[in-house]
């Protein structure tokens, strides 16, 4: 039997394995990023902060002030993602067990 398939956002036919992989993926890319955040940021912060900077750097030093913050955003979105999706498979999986056992009675 073919594994099933579902379409992410409407776009993208996965598998459960290729998506729990890919998912998988993102999570330890977000760990990783937010790991160089910590280790990098606060020393790269402390000399930008005596140094007078252009409006679009204020900004960017603001951006990267609340990373965790953003990157526990996506965190969050990424899991309601996860379950919605694994949802969608559960149900997928379920209606092609029953349209199986019908069609072999």
């Amino acid at each position: 039997m073919e594994p099933v398939r579902v379409k992410v956002y409407g776009l993208f036919s996965r598998t459960r394995r290729r998506y729990l992989i890919e998912a998988a993926t993102g999570a330890v890319f977000g760990l990783l990023l937010f790991a160089a955040w910590w280790l990098g940021w606060p020393h790269l912060r402390q000399r930008l902060v005596n140094l007078d900077l252009p409006p679009f750097l204020l900004l960017t030093v603001k951006v990267l002030d609340r990373t965790p913050w953003i990157l526990l955003g996506v965190a969050l979105w990424k899991g309601m993602e996860v379950l919605i999706v694994l949802r969608s498979f559960a149900h997928q999986e379920a209606r092609t067990r029953i349209t199986t056992s019908s069609h072999q009675t």
